[in-house]
Formats: C-alpha cells, structure tokens, sequence
C-alpha cells in the first residue's frame, strides 16, 4: 500500500482512474477500494483531496495565487478551492495561513502514521456518542503539522484520542486538580453513561472536553518579549503542585532519565551531533539522577498553553509522567526556540537566553530551585534536544523539524544560558 501512496502523490496534479491504481497495485478494483480504506483509514478519493490541499496550500503560502493553485491541483476553480479547504480545514485558506505555517507535503508513509486508527470518521462516529453533530476541524500546531489525535467539535469544543484507559483518567484527574489550585482547566465532559471516554481502534480512547478560551501563546510574540517567560515559569510551578495531588496514580518514567538519554536518545541521535558535543556529556546526564522525580506535564510547547486572560491554562496530559521538575521549563525554553530558530525577522538570538532566566526565574518565585536543579539546567536543555533528534531521525514527515534541532543543538552549545 505505500506503493500506492507514492503513486498517488506522484499523479496529484492530473486526474487518474482508480481503476488503473487497483491495476498497479495487482487488485480487483472492489479488492483495492476496499483494502484503501482499511489500511489508510479513508476512502480514496477523500485522500486524494487532502493530499491536493496539502500542496495547494503551501503553493500559496509560498506566493502562488489561490486561483493558480486551485486549478494545478485539480480543483477546477477557486470557489471549488476554497469549498474543499474550508470543509477540511475548518477556515478559509487565507484565515488559515495567518493563524499557521504551512509544511511542504512529503509522501505520508504508513510505517509514520496513525491516520489509519484516528481518521475524522472515527472522531465523527465518536461524537455521535454524547449526541452531538458538530462539524470537525483538524487541531494544527504552530510548525504547519496537523495532530493525528485531536480535531475541534464546533467552536467550543475538541475530541482528543489517548493511548489507553488510563491515559483518560490521568487527564481527567489532572484537570480537576489545576482546576482546585485556580488555574483554567479542561474538564473532560463524560458520557451520558458516566464514562469518560469511546473505546476506538488497537486500545485508543476518545473523550470530549470544553476548549479553554483564549489563544495558545505563540513563540514569535514569546521571543520578542522574553520577560513574558516569566508568567509560563509561574503557571509551571503551579501546575506541579497541583499534579502532586494525583502524583500517587501516575506511572513513573518508562525508565530514569538519566537511562533514557545515555541508553536510547544519545545512541539514536548520535550522527547528528555537531562535532564539538560535550565529550563529557554522558557525566553530565548522570547528575540528572539525584534529582527528585515529580509528575510533570512533558509536553509544555506554546501550542500547549493557553492564555485565557485569567491566567495560563494547559492542555494535552499525553506524555504526563513522573520526572526532573526542571524538565518542563526547559522544555518549554528549547520548544520556543525550535519555531524561531533562524527566522531573521526575530531577535531570537539575543533574546532566547533571557527567555530562559524569566522561566526559571518564574518558576523559582513560586517554587524555590535548588542549588543541584540551577546547575542541572544546561545538562537538561541539552538531553531535551537530544530526544528532540532521536524522535524525529529517519522520519519523512518531521524530516523539516529534525534539521532545525539539529542546527539548533549546534548554536545552543555555545550559547547556553548562564
């Protein structure tokens, strides 16, 4: 089936029967459309359209006009267009584009993909168990990719899919604790039978909650003032103390982070290190173990946090487990200059390392740092960027967001805060 793929995006700009795809691909046709759909997770046709509005959309982010991209990418015209962008993508395309980056389309490959599990039909059907009708839009992150396990029900709402059953009661708990310490907070809304979530494909769980309002903070606006950081340092602090009254449910790291670093994330990244890595890295990310372990959030990137006007609230608990407490905000740090790394219009340079001190110096007036946590801070920004690498090496589709962290490493290694 990949085949496939390829062969699609290869014919995007002219028609072509799927009769001659099934040909190709040695099936009967009703075998091919069928056997399509199962393993991609939508029909072929509504495929073939997604994949045209990936790159008509980056045509014209990239200055085609609307109406040329329209017709090279089989649209016929641009009403046509735009009625098809807006039903995929929840917006017009020029609303779109100046709420997103649009990516340069790669050949989805099914090895990368959960689309086949979490496709708008599932979400769709999902819905229908609150009893609600609600057109979907896809949730899109600041870099240009669209999430695979969330979309927007309506203007109030978002359906978000979790691994399992209690991936859902972790959120779920989570949600109340921050909501008992003031800060905004997502409630998952339970089904009319109690429960919290539908049961989809290989164990995913969907559940329902009121989107918070508010926008989520964007890392232009964070770069350009940096004292800024020091409102997500604070609103860090406050959600690991809310965390700590659910700490006694959470799962401890899959292994130490210190292991994860030296035994996973070191060695998978390890050709794309610069050359002058610390040699004595490995010495560095063995302090990291006598730090104390709390349950944190994981996953703090700009489009995780929502100013809502009363204060920062938090989305997304899918990676919340038990670590360094420092994790976060330097997490936070490396996301933000991931989406402003060599953007000339932005003073990123001079302004990323007092981004960094107004986060820990946020965090710190709520929630005193120790002397070992302040002198870990280069050693975990650092390893951040490690796992950065190591997720996204060898992947076709976050192929753009390896090469910036890879460039990236190579500026923060001299350019570490003090």
């Amino acid at each position: 089936m990949q085949r496939v793929l390829d062969w699609i995006e290869e014919t995007l700009e002219a028609e072509i029967d799927p009769a001659e795809l099934a040909d190709r691909a040695g099936y009967s046709l009703w075998h091919f459309l069928h056997r399509f759909r199962q393993e991609v997770g939508m029909p072929l046709c509504r495929y073939r359209t997604k994949r045209r509005l990936a790159h008509a959309i980056y045509a014209v982010s990239r200055g085609m006009g609307v109406t040329d991209a329209a017709l090279r990418w089989g649209f016929g015209s641009h009403s046509g267009f735009y009625r098809a962008f807006a039903r995929e993508y929840g917006a017009s395309p020029r609303a779109w584009l100046k709420a997103h980056r649009a990516v340069q389309p790669t050949v989805p490959l099914l090895k990368e993909e959960v689309f086949s599990m979490l496709n708008r039909d599932v979400f769709q059907q999902a819905l229908t168990r609150w009893g609600l009708d609600l057109p979907l839009a896809p949730v899109t992150y600041p870099s240009g990719h669209i999430s695979e396990t969330a979309m927007y029900a309506g203007e109030e709402l978002m359906l978000k899919a979790y691994r399992d059953g209690y991936a859902c009661r972790l959120a779920d708990e989570l949600s109340r604790a921050l909501e008992v310490e003031g800060l905004p907070a997502a409630l998952l809304l339970p089904l009319p039978s109690g429960e919290l979530s539908v049961p989809a494909a290989e164990g995913w769980q969907i559940t329902l909650c009121r989107r918070l309002p508010g926008k989520p903070l964007r890392a232009d606006e964070l770069i350009r003032s940096p004292e800024k950081g020091r409102r997500i340092g604070e609103a860090l602090a406050v959600f690991h103390r809310a965390a700590a009254r659910v700490e006694d449910m959470a799962l401890a790291d899959d292994e130490p982070y210190a292991d994860h670093l030296l035994n996973w994330a070191l060695p998978n990244a390890r050709e794309a290190l610069p050359a002058d890595f610390p040699a004595d890295y490995a010495q560095q990310a063995e302090k990291l173990r006598a730090l104390p372990a709390v349950l944190i959030h994981r996953d703090p990137n700009p489009s995780n946090l929502i100013d809502t006007g009363s204060g920062i609230g938090f989305i997304d608990f899918d990676l919340s487990r038990r670590c360094a407490r420092i994790f976060d905000p330097c997490y936070t740090a490396t996301a933000v200059l991931s989406e402003v790394f060599g953007r000339e219009e932005l003073p990123w340079a001079e302004n990323w390392p007092v981004f960094v001190r107004s986060v820990l110096a946020g965090y710190d007036s709520v929630s005193s740092l120790t002397a070992a946590e302040r002198a870990a801070v280069p050693a975990m920004l650092i390893g951040n960027e490690l796992l950065a690498l190591a997720a996204f090496a060898g992947s076709s589709k976050y192929r753009d967001v390896f090469e910036v962290n890879q460039r990236m490493l190579g500026w923060m290694l001299q350019h570490l805060p003090a």
